[in-house]
């Protein structure tokens, strides 16, 4: 279960390009480290708002270099929502 750690989470930096269907995201500098090991799952949603069905999307985190995420978009129920700083 290398793939989990409790509490990670962070905030877009920097948002995929374009917003609804880019692959690549950067989260606020220095937290990267906090994230678990690739492959994991991370949910993308707005924030100040919990996530639903409706605002949210979970993605594929398959690569990890320092802040900047590699993703796959789309998985599991969700569809590719616009990810914004």
């Amino acid at each position: 279960m290398a793939n989990l750690k409790d509490f990670s989470t962070s905030l877009v930096a920097t948002a995929p390009s374009p917003a609804t269907s880019g692959t690549s995201l950067v989260v606020t500098a220095g937290e990267g480290i906090y994230l678990p090991v690739v492959p994991f799952y991370a949910t993308a949603h707005p924030a100040f708002e919990l996530p639903t069905l409706s605002n949210s999307e979970k993605v594929l985190v398959t690569a990890k270099s320092t802040d900047t995420l590699t993703i796959v978009r789309a998985r599991g129920d969700t569809t590719a929502k616009s990810i914004a700083v």
